[in-house]
């Protein structure tokens, strides 16, 4: 008797640590499988972005959407909210290339069930390389089905609040709804940054130095034959859809190593591209008011969320005493020409400031 006492004490204790183990992960949730909120889980680092916008979009529905917006990393630092005309879901990951974007609009309309009125895009020059670099980039990506797959599979999201990693993740989900790390997401889908330290700006910038002058714009750089085919496919498998497309805002110094890496013929190319197959596209590149000032970035192209809303302000034509004039310039086939000419000033005047 005593024996069988002591067994059902053990299973008890096992049963309740496996419980409250589960329930802890549940209260947290940070993979996104769950909807709640609380004063614990409203910041954590996007370990995956791909994964948990996957599964908040999965399990937390995309019917309340009207537009998506897709993008790299640098477009996840847009609020979603601050597009006041329009109710957006930021879809954007980590280097999304030109590829992917049919992919995933295929993935969010059948979760949606339906199409989205609106697609935006923060497009990137980078996504324009076809040469080795831009190559491995775009074949080492998953596809957006491995992350659905993952989120569909047989009781994903009970399963994984059983899991060290998710435990893991639950804690650093805790200390950063406290004190907000780098880069943390909150429930709503919304990048939160912090000013960066001057020595970590600039590893950054060191590493992006490299990268970009080497790899990015470098000797390889090839301009991607396939890109129109991209847009193409795009516009045909969403006929019912308005594309809004804008550039993304680098900071003076990479556009300068642009520049200087000979790619500023295939930067046009690119712009003629998206405005031939678009009709029109905003241009927050070049030397501007908000591209001349290092301090509102991270690094060399990571800007500061608030910059985000003056983008989304811009594409939706509302009133921001903020917004500068030339951030943002609406381009289409009659003005094309003339910006052109705008962007061959701005390059000599880099070059004169560079021999100063």
């Amino acid at each position: 008797m005593a024996y069988k006492k002591w067994v059902r004490y053990f299973l008890f204790i096992v049963f309740s640590t496996i419980t409250l183990f589960g329930l802890f992960n549940y209260t947290i949730d940070p993979l996104w499988t769950f909807c709640h909120s609380n004063q614990y889980n409203n910041a954590q680092p996007g370990f995956d972005e791909r994964q948990l916008k996957t599964n908040r979009a999965y399990f937390c529905g995309l019917e309340q959407y009207d537009a998506l917006l897709l993008g790299s990393s640098r477009t996840t630092y847009i609020n979603q909210h601050d597009f006041k005309t329009m109710k957006v879901f930021n879809y954007s990951g980590v280097a999304m290339y030109p590829n992917e974007y049919q992919a995933w609009v295929k993935q969010a309309k059948e979760i949606k069930g339906a199409d989205f009125k609106t697609v935006i895009i923060g497009v990137d020059f980078f996504g324009s390389n076809g040469g080795a670099f831009g190559q491995m980039q775009m074949n080492q990506t998953p596809k957006p089905s491995h992350y659905l797959a993952i989120t569909k599979s047989m009781l994903y999201p009970y399963k994984m609040l059983f899991t060290r990693e998710t435990l893991e993740k639950s804690f650093e989900s805790i200390k950063h709804s406290k004190n907000l790390g780098t880069t943390d997401y909150n429930r709503m889908n919304v990048k939160q940054t912090i000013r960066i330290s001057k020595q970590r700006k600039q590893q950054a910038i060191a590493h992006q130095t490299g990268l970009y002058t080497q790899q990015v714009y470098g000797a390889g750089y090839r301009f991607n034959p396939k890109l129109k085919s991209y847009f193409q496919a795009l516009k045909k498998e969403n006929p019912h859809t308005k594309f809004i497309l804008f550039t993304t805002p680098i900071s003076i110094d990479l556009f300068k190593m642009l520049v200087q890496s000979g790619r500023l013929a295939d930067y046009k190319k690119w712009l003629r591209l998206l405005v031939e197959e678009f009709g029109e596209v905003y241009d927050f590149m070049g030397v501007n008011t908000i591209t001349k000032n290092r301090e509102n970035y991270a690094d060399l192209h990571h800007f500061y969320p608030e910059f985000g809303t003056l983008i989304a302000d811009r594409i939706t034509g509302v009133k921001n005493n903020k917004l500068p004039k030339d951030f943002g310039i609406r381009l289409n086939k009659e003005n094309l020409e003339d910006h052109f000419k705008e962007i061959d000033k701005q390059v000599v005047q880099l070059s004169k400031r560079e021999k100063r």
